[in-house]
């Protein structure tokens, strides 16, 4: 399969100096609403959520769907969606049931995708506050940066 290659905007990874212009701000409410409703949809159950960006750059929602607990992330400053099955080792997986439901409103993004090594064209568009804080942090790939509980 072949992979996309992903732009990672200014911004994605959170961090910014104080005279960078403010970040985009992903609508939590919206986030919530779709993902009750399509859990819901495909017979699951919402088991928490974390809004709480002061540790990661990313919203979670985990829930439970035939017995197995799944986790949708979704990035806070951008429309990029996720799905994991952890979030110790960000364990990426590609979940087409649920995924299709919100194509719609956010670039679902593939295990593929989050997992493929990062390249300086990758990293073209960030700020020096961004590239300082993925010299010290040391992400592997792309899914690390977009998707980061660096504090």
């Amino acid at each position: 399969m072949k992979v996309m290659f992903l732009n990672l905007p200014n911004g994605i990874t959170g961090f910014r100096s104080s005279i960078d212009q403010e970040l985009p701000v992903m609508d939590l409410v919206e986030f919530k609403q779709l993902c009750y409703s399509f859990i819901r949809q495909i017979g699951g159950n919402v088991k928490s959520y974390n809004h709480d960006t002061s540790q990661q750059n990313f919203y979670t929602v985990e829930y439970d769907c035939l017995g197995e607990t799944m986790l949708i992330l979704l990035n806070h400053h951008y429309p990029l969606l996720a799905f994991a099955s952890s979030l110790d080792r960000l364990t990426f997986l590609d979940v087409p049931g649920i995924s299709t439901k919100f194509r719609p409103y956010y670039t679902v993004l593939t295990k593929d995708n989050l997992n493929s090594p990062i390249t300086p064209k990758h990293l073209s568009a960030l700020s020096k506050a961004e590239l300082t804080q993925i010299s010290y942090w040391n992400p592997k790939t792309v899914g690390e940066i977009i998707f980061n509980h660096w504090d």
